[in-house]
């Protein structure tokens, strides 16, 4: 019998490793292999063979084909950062060494950490690997990716069911603050042909009501084909969902997520607000009463804006050689890599 998709563990490391395991048990073992391969950066280690006309040793008998496996894939979670046990790691490290059926063995640690913990730099064996959840959100990421790669490479192509359920495991460690919690400097990167106008006009950012992401400080726009070099400073929490009439107004200014917020600051997003529910009412690409979410941003020209030295360009390319988009959905990049003011994409990505 299947595990419960989401578990109802009390404690939070095994509710967390439990989900993820129910979601790997519900997908198929290429897309599995496939995001085991990217987190432990063994891009060639194949987990599961198939092969034909094998000769077992030892026998003349030549079967017309074997599927076989041998592996011990083993994962400690924990859900808050720096809390990496030295001792407990070499209790699994020493269980795993003696496992007597699995010629590939790897122990897995998940952690929200920014980077590798202490405790696994001290051990430093080839069977511990460690691995973030941003590291895993971004191997999901990977393996959905609906770029034109899959024509011309062996990558498992995911079904619908299988992409909702990994968007559904990603929603989740957002959920649980697990994204991000051990790094401060993350820029959120959106897909904006569209969204830069809103940003120029009126210095927001708006996207589908109650869409999940990571708390951050700075949103940068990603459009024609660069990153834009301006990136903009968070000024309030989002609303959620606000509706863009009137009404929808009064009780956006008026939500829970704003009720902190210095007067002035209010009054600033209800200007916004009000000048573009004016606009939608003639040619903006959000209609009157749409229901959004709305980031509340610095304009272009404020102090809080970071100036970059030049837009970023998007050289990225896949296996085939053809180019595809920096992001489709979001992104995030490190603050401090944007402020080596990199040229490209991947020199960007080369830097975090």
């Amino acid at each position: 019998m299947a595990n419960p998709l989401f578990s109802k563990y009390s404690q939070g490391e095994n509710r967390v490793t439990a989900s993820i395991l129910a979601v790997f048990e519900r997908i198929s073992f290429s897309l599995v292999e496939r995001i085991l391969q990217i987190l432990c950066e063994e891009p060639n280690q194949a987990l599961l063979e198939v092969k034909n006309q094998i000769k077992p040793k030892g026998f003349n008998a030549i079967p017309d084909g074997a599927i076989q496996a041998s592996f011990a894939y083993w994962i400690e979670t924990k859900v808050f950062p720096n809390s990496v046990g030295i001792d407990q790691i070499k209790r699994h490290l020493e269980a795993l060494e003696q496992h007597p059926n699995a010629s590939q063995k790897k122990l897995i640690v998940l952690t929200p950490d920014d980077k590798t913990p202490e405790p696994i730099k001290q051990i430093d064996s080839p069977l511990v690997v460690w691995a973030s959840f941003n590291s895993l959100a971004n191997a999901i990421a990977e393996v959905l990716k609906t770029d034109e790669s899959w024509l011309t490479s062996d990558f498992p192509l995911a079904s619908e069911q299988e992409r909702f359920l990994l968007r559904e495991l990603v929603q989740m460690f957002l959920a649980e603050g697990l994204l991000n919690s051990g790094k401060s400097d993350a820029v959120l990167i959106v897909p904006a042909r569209e969204a830069i106008k809103d940003y120029k006009n009126y210095s927001v950012y708006l996207c589908q009501p109650n869409r999940s992401f990571q708390k951050v400080e700075y949103i940068g726009f990603y459009h024609n084909g660069v990153i834009d070099r301006r990136i903009a400073k968070v000024l309030a929490p989002p609303i959620k969902s606000v509706i863009l009439d009137e009404e929808g107004i009064k009780e956006g200014i008026n939500a829970e997520e704003l009720s902190a917020l210095d007067a002035s600051i209010r009054a600033s997003i209800q200007t916004s607000l009000e000048l573009l529910v004016e606009k939608t009412r003639n040619d903006q690409h959000w209609a009157y009463k749409d229901t959004v979410q709305v980031f509340l941003l610095s304009s272009i020209d404020a102090k809080e804006t970071i100036p970059l030295n030049q837009d970023i360009r998007n050289d990225l390319r896949n296996a085939a050689g053809r180019p595809y988009a920096f992001t489709q959905g979001q992104r995030y990049v490190p603050l401090t890599s944007l402020l080596k003011h990199p040229l490209t994409t991947s020199e960007l990505l080369n830097s975090a």
